[in-house]
This record gives C-alpha cells, sequence and structure tokens, in this order.
C-alpha cells in the first residue's frame, strides 16, 4: 500500500524532520516528468552549490563517463556525458549529501548497498528494455525510507534493529512496521512522490517488496537488482548469484532467464569489483 507523506508524519506523532534539499536537485528533479527538459538552463544554479557540483564533476570526469578527456566545467559535463546522465548525478549526489547522519545506520555500507543496487537496476533495465536511469535512481533511493524512519523514530527503531543489522528487504520491512506502523517502502516512496519524482520511480519503490506483473516492469526489475547487491555482498560469484535469481521476477520484469549469465554475467562482475557495467 502506498502513503502519503501527510500519513507518515502523523503516523510519527510531528516528530518527523526532513532534510532539505537544494533547489537545484528539486528543479532536476521536476525535469525528470518532462523528457524534453535541457539541463543546461540550471548549470549556473549548480555552480552555486560547490560541494555538489565539485562532486558531480568528480564523478564525470571518471574512466566510465569520460574515458581520457578531462572535464574542466559542468558545461563540458553537459556535452560529454548527456543530459539524462548529467541529471541523474545530481540527484543522486544532493539526495546523498541531505543525510549526514542517521541514528542506528552506517551511511557509508548504506550507500555503498544502495550503489551497487542501483548499478544492477541500470543493468537490468538494459537488457529489458526498460528506462536505465530511472531504474538507476530508483536503484540508490530504494531504502531511503529507511533512513527516514531511523530518524523520526530515533528512540525505538535503531534499539528494535540492534541485533538484526544485516537484515534487508521484507525482513527489514516486517521489523520496521513493528515499531512504526510502515515501512521503508512505504516511506520512502512516499518522499520521493512529494518530491516530485516520475510516478514509475515512486511505484517501484513503493511495491519492490512485492513486486509482481501488475507493480509494472521497474518494481520486479528493481527486486531483481536487491538480490543482486545482495549476492555480491555475500561474495557469490555470478553463476552462483544468477542461480538465485527469482523466475517469477524475472518474468514479471520481461527478462528471459534463458542465456542470462552470458547477457548478465560480465556486467555482475563487473559491478562486483566495482565498476560500472
Amino acid at each position: 500500500m502506498k502513503a502519503r507523506m501527510d500519513q507518515v508524519r502523523a503516523a510519527a506523532g510531528g516528530q518527523l524532520a526532513l532534510p532539505s534539499v537544494p533547489r537545484v536537485v528539486r528543479r532536476l528533479i521536476s525535469q525528470l516528468r518532462d523528457p524534453g527538459a535541457s539541463v543546461s538552463d540550471v548549470v549556473d544554479e549548480l555552480e552555486q552549490e560547490p560541494q555538489l557540483a565539485a562532486r558531480t564533476l568528480r564523478i564525470a570526469n571518471s574512466p566510465y563517463y569520460c574515458g581520457r578527456r578531462s572535464l574542466a566545467s559542468l558545461k563540458d559535463a553537459v556535452a560529454i556525458v548527456g543530459t539524462d546522465t548529467l541529471r541523474t548525478l545530481v540527484i543522486s549526489g544532493g539526495l546523498e549529501a541531505v543525510f549526514v547522519a542517521v541514528p542506528g545506520v552506517n551511511l557509508r555500507q548504506f550507500w555503498l548497498d544502495a550503489t551497487l543496487t542501483a548499478k544492477a537496476a541500470r543493468s537490468l533495465a538494459r537488457l529489458a528494455g526498460a528506462d536505465a536511469e530511472a531504474a538507476f535512481l530508483a536503484g540508490l533511493l530504494h531504502n531511503v525510507g529507511h533512513l527516514i524512519l531511523c530518524q523520526a523514530f530515533a528512540g525505538t527503531l535503531p534499539a528494535r534493529l540492534a541485533g538484526a543489522r544485516s537484515v534487508r528487504g521484507a525482513e527489514l520491512a516486517a521489523l520496521e512496521r513493528a515499531a512504526c506502523g510502515m515501512d521503508h517502502a512505504q516511506v520512502g516512496a512516499a518522499w520521493l512522490d512529494e518530491l516530485g519524482f516520475p510516478a514509475s520511480v515512486v511505484d517501484a519503490v513503493a511495491h519492490h517488496l512485492d513486486a509482481g506483473p501488475a507493480a509494472g516492469t521497474l518494481a520486479p526489475l528493481l527486486a531483481l537488482a536487491t538480490q543482486v547487491a545482495a549476492a555480491i555482498e555475500a561474495g557469490d560469484n555470478a553463476q552462483r548469484a544468477l542461480l538465485k535469481l527469482d523466475a517469477g521476477l524475472l518474468a514479471a520484469a520481461s527478462l528471459v532467464a534463458e542465456n542470462l549469465d552470458a547477457r548478465f554475467g560480465p556486467q555482475y562482475e563487473q559491478i562486483a569489483a566495482g565498476g560500472e557495467p
């Protein structure tokens, strides 16, 4: 069931303090609903956010995005990496930066898991012919509701999870519902909806724990990506990891299991090694 932020705030008893999102990030999120929008007109505004601009330019200068070329400015980055990719980099970097400290959460590990999921989601989306950048954002932000819950219920949820640091997915959601009355999928989707993300991203986050054909393509893709990330963190090689993928989710995501090892196996190994597939 999808929740709205007013419901989340009510459940938190007025103690919910959402992080402030930079205006330029909000503008770029709004552009996700308009495929024809240009990112160029917000580059000047982005340059007024030095930390975010520097982080974006550093990532854009990685070998994956620009090869041997060196990008000196964000305007260069628009020309080289493309509008969609730069928009994704700014949004993801901006939203990561707003969570400075969260009770009971190792943010470094949290974002490592999120990045693995995002990379897997983007790779699987390309194989399925789905929106790869939307899948990446959904993967990166699929657990952000957990950060919000840990902040809102700082007196109860971190303690409830103290002996269960490795839980994830449906098991984590069950613990959250027991402590807070709602889970990270509901809360994360509500926040992303309030920020103005496209329905495809919001619905993927809302339904990735109960993904099926009725949930659209991105939700089962995201659910599969979380399985991929878990396999990488468990140290599985590609062959073992692919055997663990849920057949029902593969079908719901319009992915053919046959020869998936040849089509996705090399990308899995790249993601596991910390690269960009």
